[in-house]
């Protein structure tokens, strides 16, 4: 399969314009990978320079802070005084393919799997390059995919909700002398595709069994589907609720980062959000109105407006 670039133009060329001013040497190798066969390889290539724009935009300063010669981590990034490192890796079209049965580019109406077992893979392989980061800056794990169909279905708060804690299932109590559920039906979780979480319990200082939190090194992950449209494009955050080093989600004040609302959990627990839904749809309700007042449509959107909101008043 020959990947099409052309939707990331934009972000491609500007994010090699930066590159060679930052490491000729680091830009070619990155060339490379762009323009080589191996589709993930050159998948990867544009993880990297999407992620760069989409965050880059929303910082004071980002500078590469990988060696070309020995590795590390991708990028440095300056928000409100504040340093912080920002590792990208991305799951590739086929592997979002096979974990969600939907197809790339066609539109697709159905039942469709999740990406979790994926999210806590490529964040879980990242925890050598954080416990070999010698700095005291929090330090995110960036998950992207190109998948069209896994950009719009799987990229949302319950992605990141179930990658805190793994997808909930039914669950009744089970009486194995009559071989029935008793009881009401409730969710439950085995915790065993969280991203931070052990499915393993320990003890807390009162004796009762509690959550244990694991790849402290690893601050947060950030997921985002680049499959759409730059303007249709979301990021969200998950914060480890053990982080050796914090990462403060009011460094990116319009990206929503999830985190556990009391922490230890230890039979239930609740999610918290930096940024609520009104507060996230509010900017990209304000820019539709805009390009339709621009295309000339103004009149006909408020009226429509007016319309919702007369019947929602009867």
């Amino acid at each position: 399969m020959t990947l099409d670039l052309s939707r990331w133009s934009p972000s491609l060329t500007a994010f090699a314009e930066w590159l060679e001013d930052e490491d000729t040497s680091a830009a070619k190798q990155w060339s490379k990978r762009l323009k080589s066969a191996d589709t993930p390889q050159a998948e990867s290539a544009v993880a990297e320079a999407v992620v760069w724009d989409f965050i880059g935009c929303r910082c004071d300063a980002i500078h590469l802070a990988e060696d070309p010669g020995r590795g590390g981590v991708d990028f440095e990034c300056v928000a409100g005084g504040t340093s912080f490192l920002v590792e990208v890796t991305n799951i590739s079209i086929q592997a979002a393919a096979d974990a969600s049965k939907m197809p790339d580019t066609k539109l697709f109406k159905g039942y469709y799997g999740l990406l979790t077992a994926r999210i806590r893979q490529k964040v879980r392989r990242k925890l050598e390059q954080a416990q070999n980061v010698q700095t005291k800056h929090p330090l995110l794990v960036a998950v992207t995919t190109l998948h069209q169909n896994a950009s719009r279905s799987c990229v949302d708060r319950r992605a990141v909700e179930f990658a805190m804690s793994s997808p909930p299932s039914i669950t009744s109590a089970w009486n194995p002398e009559t071989g029935m559920s008793e009881g009401d039906l409730y969710q439950s979780t085995d915790l065993r595709q969280s991203v931070f979480l052990s499915p393993i319990p320990i003890l807390g200082p009162d004796g009762k069994a509690i959550a244990q939190a694991k790849y402290q090194p690893i601050s947060g992950f950030l997921l985002g589907g680049f499959g759409l449209e730059p303007r249709d494009v979301r990021m969200y955050g998950g914060l480890n609720p053990e982080a050796v080093r914090p990462f403060d989600a009011l460094l990116f004040p319009d990206i929503p980062f999830c985190s556990f609302r009391t922490w230890p959990v230890s039979t239930s627990f609740e999610f918290s959000w930096s940024i609520s839904e009104e507060a996230e749809e509010r900017p990209r309700q304000q820019a539709c109105e805009k390009r339709l007042r621009a295309a000339g449509l103004g009149g006909l959107h408020d009226e429509v407006r007016e319309e919702i909101r007369r019947r929602s008043s009867e």
